[in-house]
């Protein structure tokens, strides 16, 4: 009897293990993406870059003062769905002080921060669609 109690919980070990291996990997494939936002060859610091697909999830990323960004997917995985994305952007506050002096209209946006949110500020008017077929760590968005 005590052979085949060690049996019985080999198999369920066994069971268990093959699902945590197999199990729920069917989400969508997310890769990583990050890249360089810029406006005519200059780098566009604090907006935010949103890669909106066609369906599921949407991803987002904070341009440094570098126009550098890297997508976030959730909380815990870098990138973008793999797919066609609506690429559109919004100027974000550093603290909420600035938050605070742009509401004031006293704030540094970045040059041309109103010019480029009225032609790329929403995905119904943006026109930048970008394939993400791989992960990419050099992709320069332009907003010309």
């Amino acid at each position: 009897m005590h052979s085949a109690n060690r049996a019985a919980r080999f198999a369920l070990l066994f069971v268990a293990l093959a699902c945590l291996g197999g199990c729920g990997g069917d989400g969508p494939k997310v890769v990583a993406v990050s890249g360089t936002l810029t406006r005519n060859g200059q780098p566009v610091p604090r907006m935010t870059v949103n890669f909106e697909p066609a369906s599921g999830r949407p991803s987002w990323g904070v341009s440094d003062e570098n126009g550098r960004f890297t997508l976030e997917y959730d909380e815990k995985t870098k990138g973008a769905v793999v797919g066609t994305h609506t690429v559109w952007v919004l100027w974000r506050p550093s603290s909420p002080k600035e938050e605070l002096d742009a509401m004031k209209g006293r704030t540094k946006k970045p040059a041309d921060a109103e010019a480029i949110q009225q032609k790329y500020g929403a995905p119904t008017k943006s026109p930048i669609k970008i394939e993400v077929t791989k992960s990419v760590d050099n992709l320069e968005i332009k907003l010309d």
